[in-house]
């Protein structure tokens, strides 16, 4: 057998095979017989028909297909094995040549990581975290919204009201905007920057178009920089009632006796919060320093299985929306494609992150611990609520078990790679302590992915310490 191989693209060859012309001959008569006995020829006992008259009765290509239903796996993985190649996931074999036979195959290879001199590499540590008083009041106004009601107002809207409206936004003749019978709070957090304005004034039944540009930097790369023409229609308007900050209004809010000890909790929440938030800015600033000095080379078919994964994952949080796929792609306006290319650079991003962090933790003999792994099950079940059991169960199959191990290590990776560049001592059994805590309080809000309805052990993301 002569095989060859020719580089095609990243990480992705061209597998050409040809076998011995004695090995498909032998096998094309092992498929005559087949075809014979299942299908006997007239005055032949089944498989006992000659070959000349079996290949006249079907055809030298049925022959040939079903010879290479037997015969293509080996010789496949045969030409792998000479050709000393690493494949990410089988090649489709086709048949280039019937006479002689030669197949080929597009074969999308393994990842390569060359890390970076990671001794070279620091980052500064965050500051402790302080809970300033003008945080909390921020807080507890946020907590106080998040408990006001609607009140119907027979007048126009003015700014800090909520108005339910359908808004249409329009790029020349494509419809990037389409929001039907929507309610939407006037203030500075809607955007683009002066839509709230612009619609302040506005009565129910009553209809305004105005053209508004997004920032820059928006985070939806569609609409980002774009000047919009917007037709929005308001069927009616709301004044918003805040309750009292009180005694009462923190036993609206939860198990508490006093607005004090609400606060104590928010505080306390506030502060989880901001500490977590310094840890993944120290997290994202050292895998950023890693990659920066990292390469990595990956088949297309790697990007593609990242692109799938990261759509799996905006679906389950559409789903935590109460939306499905479908609706956001009419609500947005967008297609399916347009919603794959915008994802492509992120899922690109993740995927080079993660086979660096997969890499550096091989180079630290980085393992989870059975207690590790143990753990990481309990809090992913936690996170379903009241399908916890059900959660648990399904971990039952260890091959739900490959991706949140998988996850689990680039998380370690990560925390170690933060140790080391902070210059903080690496406390294992510490951090493992800490993820042991699966409790989340009143008015925290879990991950979006933590909180999905998608199988266990779902990639929640490695730059996430």
């Amino acid at each position: 057998m002569k095989v060859s191989t020719e580089s095609i693209a990243t990480r992705e060859v061209e597998l050409t095979i040809e076998p011995d012309p004695q090995v498909v001959e032998r096998a094309k008569r092992q498929a005559a017989r087949r075809l014979s006995r299942r299908r006997p020829v007239a005055g032949y006992r089944p498989g006992k028909a000659p070959y000349a008259l079996v290949e006249r009765t079907f055809g030298a290509e049925t022959i040939l297909n079903e010879a290479l239903y037997h015969l293509a796996p080996e010789l496949y993985e045969q030409a792998i094995n000479e050709a000393e190649l690493k494949p990410y996931a089988q090649g489709q074999l086709d048949v280039e040549s019937e006479d002689p036979l030669v197949l080929k195959a597009s074969v999308p290879l393994e990842p390569t990581v060359a890390l970076g001199d990671v001794d070279a590499l620091s980052i500064t540590p965050e500051p402790d975290v302080a809970v300033t008083e003008e945080q909390i009041a921020e807080e507890m106004a946020r907590l106080q919204r998040s408990h006001a009601e609607l009140e119907p107002a027979e007048r126009p809207a003015a700014l800090g009201d909520v108005v339910q409206a359908t808004i249409l936004g329009t790029e020349g003749d494509e419809t990037v905007v389409d929001r039907r019978d929507v309610q939407v709070m006037l203030d500075d957090t809607t955007p683009p920057p002066g839509f709230a304005e612009a619609v302040a004034g506005m009565s129910a039944e009553e209809a305004h178009e105005f053209t508004l540009t997004y920032p820059d930097d928006y985070e939806e790369e569609r609409l980002a920089g774009k000047a919009v023409q917007f037709s929005v229609t308001v069927s009616a308007v709301y004044e918003v009632e805040t309750p009292e900050l009180d005694d009462e209004f923190a036993q609206t809010v939860g198990d508490y006796e006093t607005l004090e000890e609400l606060r104590e909790v928010v505080t306390e929440n506030l502060k989880r919060r901001l500490e977590a938030a310094a840890r993944q800015r120290e997290a994202d600033a050292a895998l950023a320093a890693l990659v920066g000095v990292s390469q990595v080379e990956h088949p297309a078919a790697a990007l593609d299985d990242e692109l799938h994964n990261e759509l799996h994952r905006f679906e389950a949080r559409l789903g935590q929306s109460g939306l499905n796929l479908a609706a956001y792609l009419r609500l947005s306006g967008q297609t399916m494609e347009q919603l794959t290319e915008e994802m492509r650079p992120r899922a690109e991003q993740r995927l080079v992150e993660r086979l660096i962090l997969r890499e550096y933790a091989r180079g630290q003999s980085l393992e989870i611990k059975d207690q590790e792994l143990q753990q990481g099950v309990w809090n992913v079940a936690l996170s379903y609520g009241e399908r916890a059991q059900e959660v648990l169960e399904q971990f039952n199959d260890r091959r739900n078990l490959l991706p949140l191990y998988e996850d689990l290590m680039t998380q370690k990776a990560l925390r170690h790679l933060v140790a080391r560049l902070t210059g903080r001592p690496w406390e294992e059994n510490a951090e493992a302590e800490e993820g042991a805590q699966p409790a989340v309080e009143a008015d925290e809000e879990l991950p979006a992915e933590a909180a999905s309805d998608e199988a266990p052990g779902a990639d929640e993301g490695v730059a996430e310490a």
